[in-house]
């Protein structure tokens, strides 16, 4: 526990309006988790306004080797919330400044208390030949600094990457209040256009690490054309073969800033269960019986054009190859989309993950869902599709899961949403036994966690890895020598020894 003396020292840095120890605030800081279950109360949450604040709390927490977990808004994806029980949490959300957009050199410089709704708006407003790297289905609340830090997955991933892959250069305060920027902004009076620097690049030590080296005060990422014309095609596969295949070929043409989709399971994830049961449609051939067309397996492909001849030439493009696919064999089609659908994928940001909470919900119990996310080569994703279908349901859960293109099919992100009941017990254990299990055997297939998570994947991972691990190591001890960022992140618990 934190003593009172620390509690009113830490007052004097940020003024007793922004500092809590409220027991019922700092246990809803719990309560946002979508990308892990394992999380602890910090015995005080402060909340600073600018990088002197941040420092100052920073040495204040390494001299008296108080752990510190900080977070940007919370709703990324979860691992941003304590491992270990007491110390600080260091809510970034007052940091919310939009510092630079610069359109010539294609960047804008962000703290990280941003949102997706504030930048997205804030573009349309003022640039709107332009797109923010905001996340796709992430809540309009989420922070675009915590989702390019957890190396997420934006709007554009399926055209430029994951938003990590976008960033440019970060100003870090590190645990011991010392602060250094990466990238060109690491020379004095130089703008952040350029990643690499001044010598070896040291922003991506801090892409992924989960808050273990240093707290993320300002982002400079990325910003991308925002094209006039834009539609979505949708198509339908027999088998996850097809779909990988079909969706490959049409992918090395260079087609779709956003290319997603998954099983027929995704239709019936959206709504409640229970309902579902109650009017039968829990078998894909009692949608089609009410023509409600659904395809076994689906894509959606989000294409942006300059011109509407552009936009049609990508339709066509797409129907071909569908086209040279049926001659083959392949029972693959391009499938009408309801109007309210395509709206709602459009809309940016939109809430389109949220509703898997809703799945089992039922008249007299709370939902959950937990996404657990792995990125493979995409001529892996048949492979992880039939391993999603054969052991969700060994652990009770319907395979809903999902399936999206990073930088044109060179990779593919793949994603079980497991859908669970937060307040049984028996669902939560057979969450974890799940995720353990699926770990082994995807870590087996050479497939990598993008969010690990705390107490399951960063130790199966790095078991597997341990010259990596013990370089690992070496770099937290030498940024943060007294351990005191985020510890046990990334099986990184340095003031447990």
């Amino acid at each position: 526990m934190i003593d009172q003396k620390h509690v009113e020292a830490l007052k004097a840095i940020v003024g007793d309006e922004y500092i809590t120890t409220s027991k019922p605030i700092r246990v809803s800081y719990l309560a946002k988790s979508i990308m892990d279950m394992d999380s602890e109360v910090a015995d005080v949450v402060i909340r600073p306004q600018s990088v002197e604040e941040t420092q100052k709390i920073l040495i204040y927490a390494n001299e008296h080797k108080v752990p510190v977990t900080p977070q940007s808004k919370g709703l990324s994806g979860g691992t941003a919330t304590p491992t270990v029980p007491g110390g600080i949490l260091l809510d970034l959300s007052r940091m919310n400044r939009i510092i630079e957009v610069d359109t010539d050199s294609r960047y804008m410089v962000v703290e990280p208390g941003v949102t997706n709704g504030q930048i997205w708006g804030y573009f349309r407003e003022n640039y709107p030949d332009w797109v923010p790297p905001i996340p796709d289905g992430a809540p309009a609340q989420g922070s675009v600094v915590g989702n390019t830090l957890d190396r997420g997955f934006s709007v554009v991933t399926s055209k430029y990457g994951p938003q990590a892959d976008l960033a440019l250069g970060l100003e870090v305060v590190l645990p011991t209040g010392e602060v250094i920027k990466t990238g060109s902004w690491a020379l004095p009076g130089a703008k952040p256009f350029y990643r690499w620097g001044i010598g070896p690049d040291m922003t991506g030590l801090f892409l992924g690490a989960q808050g273990t080296m240093g707290v993320i005060t300002k982002l400079a990422t990325q910003i991308v054309p925002h094209m006039p014309y834009t539609d979505i095609e949708l198509l339908g596969f027999e088998t996850p073969e097809e779909l990988q295949d079909v969706c490959l070929d049409i992918l090395k043409q260079e087609i779709g800033v956003m290319v997603q989709g998954g099983p027929w399971w995704l239709v019936p994830g959206v709504r409640q269960k229970e309902e579902l049961q109650n009017q039968g449609l829990l078998d894909i051939n009692a949608w089609r019986e009410k023509k409600y067309y659904v395809p076994n397996y689906m894509m959606n492909f989000e294409i942006w054009a300059k011109t509407e001849a552009e936009l049609t030439e990508q339709k066509l493009t797409i129907k071909k190859v569908v086209e040279e696919w049926r001659e083959k064999g392949a029972n693959a089609e391009v499938l009408p989309l309801h109007p309210k659908a395509k709206a709602a994928r459009l809309k940016k940001p939109n809430k389109i993950a949220i509703p898997y909470a809703s799945y089992e919900r039922t008249s007299t119990r709370g939902g959950g869902f937990l996404f657990i996310t792995w990125y493979l080569p995409w001529k892996d994703t048949a492979e992880f599709c039939h391993i999603c279908e054969e052991q969700m349901p060994k652990y009770g859960f319907d395979p809903i899961y999902w399936v999206a293109s990073i930088k044109n099919g060179r990779d593919c992100i793949g994603m079980p949403i497991v859908c669970y009941s937060a307040q049984d017990e028996e669902s939560v254990k057979a969450v974890n036994e799940f995720d353990k299990a699926t770990a082994e055997i995807f870590l087996d297939h050479g497939w990598l966690n993008y969010r690990p998570r705390k107490f399951t994947h960063a130790p199966m991972m790095y078991k597997r890895a341990p010259e990596y691990y013990n370089m690992l190591v070496k770099f937290k001890k030498l940024l943060d020598p007294n351990g005191i960022m985020h510890p046990g992140s990334l099986n990184l618990n340095l003031l447990e020894g």
